[in-house]
């Protein structure tokens, strides 16, 4: 118990550093203008995504070709898109607001999202971020990624981080069974490996922008490619 106790202070402590340094600097060298998203999470907003209809968030899924990519039951017909079966609302909302405001971009797929949520009613991208979490997170998928060798070796990185590398521990975020937080951090168990490895690299390349304070830029620049590989793998196969 005191072990993990004291992981979970370092882990906090890692955090803030994270987050003071990255703020620091971005304020000072950010070529992105404005802020890297729109949404301020008071209790007004809380509530409002909470409130979403997930019955009619399932006619949406289908009525406004959702489904096409996510799949009916949230899980994406192809390897690059994201699985959203279970994924949390307040994540799945920002995101579409972030499309909309063009705060995600520089990708073909963002390029296809933007022109999708600039269509939508705030009213619906509740809805449909409320039906997604209503589903069961999604089934390990096989992943060939890594070895077995290379996933063992970044689990500690999951639970412990790396302080010398200013790295705080995935899961302390991401939660245990890396299932999400209500907040807007997103479930990671069962996403697809080809779609985590996709969006950490345009972290690390600066592609996507829309995390705030670069907390994942930060992390994504620091992991070497082979850990980034490993990861999504794990991820992958630890399906619900």
């Amino acid at each position: 118990m005191k072990n993990i106790f004291t992981k979970t202070l370092l882990g906090l402590a890692l955090s803030g550093l994270v987050a003071g340094s990255v703020f620091a600097s971005e304020n000072n060298a950010n070529k992105h203008s404005g802020p890297s998203s729109n949404i301020a999470w008071d209790v007004p907003q809380i509530l409002f995504v909470k409130n979403g209809d997930p019955e009619r968030g399932k006619q949406i899924n289908t009525e406004m070709m959702c489904s096409a990519c996510h799949g009916k039951e949230g899980i994406a017909t192809a390897k690059n898109w994201p699985n959203m079966a279970g994924q949390k609302a307040n994540y799945t909302y920002k995101m579409l607001i972030d499309y909309r405001d063009e705060k995600r971009v520089g990708t073909e797929t963002a390029t296809l999202m933007v022109r999708l949520a600039k269509t939508m009613t705030e009213q619906q991208m509740a809805d449909i971020a409320v039906y997604y979490e209503s589903l069961p997170l999604p089934p390990p998928s096989a992943a060939k990624l890594a070895t077995k060798e290379e996933v063992e070796s970044i689990l500690p990185l999951l639970t412990e981080g790396d302080g010398k590398r200013m790295l705080p521990p995935c899961l302390l975020c991401h939660e245990k069974g890396a299932k999400g937080v209500e907040r807007d951090t997103p479930a990671l168990e069962g996403q697809r490996a080809e779609y985590f490895r996709k969006t950490m690299q345009e972290y690390k390349d600066g592609t996507r922008h829309n995390d705030i304070y670069a907390r994942m830029r930060h992390i994504a620049k620091v992991l070497t490619d082979e850990e980034i590989n490993a990861m999504a793998q794990y991820f992958a196969e630890n399906g619900n």
